[in-house]
């Protein structure tokens, strides 16, 4: 059966369902009629493990059932027994595998490998030199990372951990939550993923054509705001953390744009009518507060000092 364009993105999605449902890729392939050979490609290309292949929780459809009904994310899980971190997957649509997880945009992370894939791209892992590399006293170090681990196992609190390291409990639960990893949280990945995450320069992220830069170029052309487009984002995209972009990262997009000749179209997309960024460092090319040049305490007028006229206060008061 041949199939083209629209068709084939729309059938991989339904069969990427139907894999989700059933667990098994042979089975979601004679459901809907394609070869095993095309189904087991694009379920490697979602992150799905053919060799273990990839069973649906049993407590998923219960689950599923109770979000349905309005009963919210935390008291579903609690009463189905799943962890809250397995819960927000289920209902952003995140498929793990070993220690892999796939995101809805496509974005693929092997916590194993310290590597990211989207649309076929592959971030190389980091070299001995970068993860041995000294960095500022303010980033963890992999003994810290070790150190979490450890203290984790132990059942310790996030409050416990960051006080034995010597850093605030937020910091130790952004690391956990950033790298949980399939079997917890892993200090060795976690430390290749940091590294992977650090070289400069990144690639912008409204420099690829896609869903997002089209998304941004729509809502400027709509005369929103740089700030209303990433509102708008959040807001249509819940679940997507790929359709993600801050508004400092539109205002340099269209301003590097206006460097290389774009300036009519700048203008055009920005309800400012500027092409260039105004500064804003300069205290003495900042707008004033007031009309009116501030009146010092001790510059008042004498006739003050015995209140004789309505509206004037005596110091202190």
């Amino acid at each position: 059966m041949a199939f083209e364009g629209k068709d084939v993105a729309e059938l991989k999605a339904r069969f990427l369902e139907v894999l989700d449902r059933v667990g098994k890729i042979s089975v979601a392939a004679d459901e809907l009629g394609i070869g095993h050979a095309r189904g087991r490609s694009w379920a490697q290309e979602a992150g799905f493990e053919p060799a273990r292949g990839r069973r649906r929780h049993p407590r998923r459809g219960e689950y599923e059932q109770l979000r349905a009904q309005g009963v919210p994310q935390r008291r579903a899980a609690e009463q189905v027994g799943v962890n809250q971190r397995t819960a927000r997957d289920w209902d952003a649509g995140v498929t793990k595998s070993r220690n892999a997880r796939t995101y809805p945009g496509g974005l693929r992370v092997d916590y194993a490998a310290g590597t990211a894939t989207m649309g076929g791209v592959t971030s190389p892992a980091p070299g001995l030199a970068a993860l041995e590399k000294q960095l500022h006293p303010r980033f963890l170090s992999l003994a810290e990372r070790e150190r979490i681990r450890g203290l984790r196992a132990a059942g310790h609190s996030l409050r416990a951990i960051g006080r034995a390291l010597g850093r605030p409990a937020s910091t130790v639960m952004r690391e956990i939550r950033a790298n949980p990893g399939g079997d917890g949280y892993q200090p060795y990945a976690a430390h290749r993923a940091s590294a992977g995450r650090r070289p400069r320069p990144k690639d912008r992220k409204l420099l690829a054509a896609g869903p997002l830069r089209e998304f941004v170029g729509d809502g400027l052309r709509k005369r929103w705001s740089p700030e209303q487009v990433c509102h708008a984002l959040r807001k249509e995209h819940p679940g997507d953390q790929s359709m993600r972009v801050s508004v400092e990262t539109i205002y340099q997009a269209l301003y590097l744009q206006a460097r290389g000749g774009l300036k009519r179209e700048v203008q055009a997309a920005l309800r400012t009518g500027r092409a260039r960024r105004k500064p804003r460092r300069d205290p003495g090319q900042r707008t004033q507060r007031f009309t009116d040049p501030m009146v010092m305490i001790s510059d008042r007028a004498a006739e003050a000092e015995d209140r004789a006229a309505p509206g004037h206060l005596r110091k202190g008061t």
